[in-house]
């Protein structure tokens, strides 16, 4: 004789199996965490600012030491290094978007480690996106700061802008 229950087990099994796929007609209200997660952590690993990938990006490079200032972008050959004497400022454009620039004493190495320093940027950006300036201009202000006489770094610096639109020191 025939047995049947096998059979029927397996059907029962594909019908609830077809069911529990087949989608419902109830929402469900979900309520978001308080506080929602963060996942920002500081350091220098996170962009000081960002500019708009999508348009030209200018850097205006303003010198506040007592030093003149070689700059360049290492990643063009048509640009050479030029120099920014103290208290003055140099414009950089038509360079893309995706440059290192690299900032540095124009021969100013330190004869002692008493007289060490380093060079400090900023840029000012927007609190809230962090974003430059309206007109995608990056102003990035260099002074000089003190050093820790057992680290001897003597200042070299360099701003990174990536194509994706952030803005690195290093």
């Amino acid at each position: 004789m025939f047995n049947s229950r096998p059979l029927t087990t397996s059907l029962t099994l594909l019908a609830m199996a077809f069911v529990g796929l087949t989608p419902t007609a109830y929402t469900a209200r979900v309520e978001a965490q308080d506080p929602p997660a963060t996942t920002y952590q500081p350091g220098f690993w996170q962009p000081i600012g960002r500019f708009d990938p999508k348009r030209p990006v200018k850097v205006k490079l303003v010198n506040e030491t007592d030093l003149a200032l070689d700059y360049d972008i290492t990643n063009l050959e048509s640009f050479p290094p030029t120099v920014v004497a103290p208290g003055e400022s140099a414009m950089l454009e038509n360079f893309g978007n995706n440059a290192y620039i690299m900032v540095y004493p124009d021969n100013a190495t330190p004869s002692t480690p008493e007289q060490s320093f380093v060079l400090e940027f900023t840029v000012p950006v927007d609190a809230r996106t962090q974003m430059v300036g309206e007109d995608n201009m990056a102003v990035i202000t260099v002074t000089k700061g003190d050093v820790n006489i057992e680290e001897r770094f003597y200042g070299h610096r360099s701003i990174n802008l990536q194509p994706t639109g952030a803005i690195f020191f290093y």
